[in-house]
């Protein structure tokens, strides 16, 4: 019944099915003055025209791709590689209206293996943003959205002796309220999210329950800032989220369920056409309601920028500091297994932008995460490096192709792992 539905859900998105232009200004004027990296920059030469509806325009497209991936199970040793025909159908549904803004969603992502079926996967998502002018500066705005993925095999939660990737939905909803005036800005954002594990297989026969996993998130955030000086912007941020488990205890494990704060001072700045990002500092704090999960806490950091170095090149730069959900346990200090209370995750990552010719794109990505599991001893170091090309031929299609490499180094002994991809693909939209 599962696969129907997949089936049927693709079949419609490839009849009457885009990905929609990269960006969708809410102020078609000061399009010139926005700061976009190379790949986010119009290009009416290359861009779908669109197909007007009314007051819509209604973006389809369809993206076929071939892969190879050297270690499909992200396994230490005796490794399994496998080629993977992927076909990726979407459209975007997009209002042109003067002001105030609506956006209708849906795409498909459906995997083939050439030699390991069990990895096939059938991942969809659909929603919809929108944005609600009040007057200049002030809006409302919010979305929903329905996501069904697949777990990777890297990750540190997945099912080890698993017979297939582990299924799972991401339902989420926000709504906010923005004024942006004179010296001062406001913002207030609410957030909903919930995650629900499928049961898996398991090698050997039996199944392995995930509900342990299932949880809800509710976060409230409040950033209030101030202008100093035209493109420069002081702002204090705080939030507050809760987190509840369907019943974490299930498989012997702790109350799961807590409370997250967050207090950060930054600034902030956009120079009209060359560059914005921010930069913050603060403290963070996870508490658990169980007495056997000790509370997360520490400094929180982070950092973006967007700089466009010439007019053919852009460089994006991200820093993060977290505090992330984990149900996996560990050896503590003194040799004895445990429980980890959470994952603190350092990323620190890197994008470089080039157009080569005017429907010739490249780019090149690395990145570095560092996770400590808290109670145990267990620390990963997660790199990653990828790079990229993109051939416009015209406005209706694209070639592109790739390769990425990641490398996982943790202190769990037989969980170290590294992989290469390599894809191309090609793309029609309307």
């Amino acid at each position: 019944m599962k696969n129907q539905k997949t089936m049927i859900l693709a079949t419609l998105l490839l009849g009457s099915t885009s990905l929609a232009p990269a960006a969708f200004a809410q102020d078609t004027a000061a399009e010139g003055d926005a700061v976009t990296s190379v790949y986010e920059r119009s290009r009416p030469d290359y861009d779908a025209p669109g197909i007007r509806s009314g007051s819509f325009l209604f973006y389809p497209a369809v993206g076929v791709e071939g892969k190879y991936n050297s270690n499909i199970y992200a396994e230490e040793s005796n490794v399994t590689d496998d080629f993977i025909v992927a076909v990726k159908p979407s459209f975007n549904l997009v209002s042109d209206w003067n002001s105030s803004y609506l956006e209708v969603f849906a795409k498909a992502d459906i995997g083939r293996y050439l030699d390991n079926g069990g990895e096939n996967y059938e991942d969809y998502g659909f929603g919809l943003n929108g944005r609600k002018d009040i007057s200049y500066g002030t809006d409302f705005h919010g979305n929903v959205a329905y996501d069904q993925k697949h777990e990777d095999r890297g990750s540190p939660d997945a099912v080890g002796n698993a017979s297939e990737p582990t299924q799972f939905s991401v339902m989420a909803a926000s709504l906010g309220f923005k004024r942006d005036v004179s010296i001062l800005s406001f913002a207030v954002d609410a957030e909903y999210v919930k995650r629900n594990f499928d049961s898996v297989a398991l090698n050997g026969g039996g199944v392995r329950n995930n509900d342990h996993r299932d949880r809800d998130r509710r976060k409230g955030t409040l950033r209030i800032g101030y202008e100093m000086a035209d493109g420069y912007e002081a702002f204090v941020r705080g939030s507050m989220d809760r987190i509840e488990y369907d019943d974490s205890k299930q498989n012997g494990g702790p109350q799961r369920n807590s409370d997250g704060y967050e207090a950060v001072v930054g600034a902030a700045f956009d120079l009209t056409g060359k560059a914005k990002g921010e930069f913050y500092v603060g403290y963070m704090k996870r508490a658990y309601d169980s007495d056997s999960l000790d509370n997360t806490d520490g400094i929180n950091f982070g950092a973006e920028l967007l700089w466009n170095a010439t007019g053919l090149t852009s460089f994006q730069g991200t820093v993060k500091r977290s505090i992330e959900e984990t149900t996996v346990g560990g050896n503590n200090s003194n040799g004895v297994f445990v429980n980890s209370s959470g994952i603190v995750a350092t990323l620190f990552s890197g994008r470089v932008e080039h157009e080569l010719r005017r429907n010739v794109l490249l780019n090149a990505d690395v990145s570095y995460t560092r996770q400590n599991f808290e109670l145990t001893t267990r620390e990963d170091e997660l790199w990653g490096a990828k790079l990229g090309l993109k051939y416009l031929l015209n406005p209706n299609f694209d070639i592109n192709a790739g390769y990425s490499y990641d490398y996982r180094d943790t202190t769990t002994q037989g969980q170290d792992y590294q992989r290469h991809s390599f894809r191309v693909g090609i793309k029609g939209q309307w």
